[in-house]
């Protein structure tokens, strides 16, 4: 979890921010899913694979590849089943901060046209972000 703080002199400043954020992040979700699906291919081939020489032993098989090195897990010969289990991991979370963003970007473009006017453009526009997602609005007075 990481908060930030960033300074603007107008909400179109900073919808023109938000909008760099949404499209970053959509190029990523995009690159990340054709990866994604390269990758799933493989894993379902291994998994079907898994499932064979499991019922022919007749034990599930070792998957045991994982080690916590002080808080840190580290993948010893990481299979396109790990692989993916990352990626899916990431894509969730990326979706989210997108669905997130998405949506402050539109309450922002409401709130802000409404507020320039009664302010007359007098203030700064101080934003908190958790993980890049602005959680808090501060309007301050130019001094």
């Amino acid at each position: 979890m990481s908060y930030s703080l960033l300074q603007f002199s107008s909400f179109g400043e900073l919808l023109k921010y938000l909008d760099s954020q949404i499209k970053s992040l959509e190029e990523s979700v995009r690159a990340l899913h054709q990866r994604y699906e390269v990758v799933r291919a493989r894993a379902e081939r291994v998994r079907e694979l898994e499932r064979v020489l499991e019922d022919l032993l007749g034990e599930k098989l070792p998957t045991l590849n994982e080690v916590d090195y002080m808080g840190l897990r580290i993948v010893i010969n990481a299979r396109a089943i790990d692989e993916l289990t990352v990626l899916e991991e990431t894509l969730e979370s990326q979706r989210e901060i997108l669905e997130s963003l998405l949506k402050v970007r539109e309450l922002i473009q409401r709130l802000g046209g409404s507020l320039e006017q009664v302010g007359g453009g007098g203030f700064t526009i101080l934003v908190q972000t958790l993980n890049g997602v602005p959680l808090r609005i501060l309007l301050k007075e130019v001094e």
